[in-house]
């Protein structure tokens, strides 16, 4: 399983960067889920280029990240990426499935640009969620 960390303090826009991910992921691919939340903190699978793709927005606790871990395994995904705060436990609980899977997390840092207008920032998020995509040509 490759895993994909996108890290960030609080409101930097993470959860708004792995939204509009799962959006390309549904054009480009299709989503598996049961029931698809298009824009929400909940995670999504999604076949894409042969492969699964596990995203999940939500990542500003242990608790969430947690389960966001149990949501990968039991998708048995080729990539699973989460959103985590720079430290402390959400970081923690991501780090457990990378000793447990024997392998790398990608670190992918998220930064909030402050003096960037709302519109500019949103075009940033989205060059990050092409970036990500970009990613998993090579799984």
């Amino acid at each position: 399983m490759r895993i994909i960390g996108l890290y960030g303090h609080a409101n930097c826009g993470k959860s708004a960067t792995l939204n509009m991910l799962k959006e390309l992921l549904r054009e480009a691919g299709k989503s598996v889920s049961s029931k698809p939340h298009p824009w929400s903190e909940e995670p999504e699978t999604f076949e894409y280029k042969g492969i699964i793709v596990c995203v999940a927005p939500g990542g500003d606790t242990k608790t969430i990240v947690e389960s966001n871990v149990r949501y990968f395994k039991s998708k048995n995904c080729d990539v699973a990426i989460s959103a985590t705060r720079t430290s402390g436990g959400s970081v923690e609980a991501l780090q457990h499935i990378e000793q447990e899977k024997q392998t790398k997390i990608e670190w992918i840092r998220k930064s909030y640009e402050y003096n960037l207008s709302e519109t500019t920032q949103t075009l940033c998020n989205q060059e990050t969620a092409r970036y990500l995509l970009g990613l998993f040509a090579s799984v």
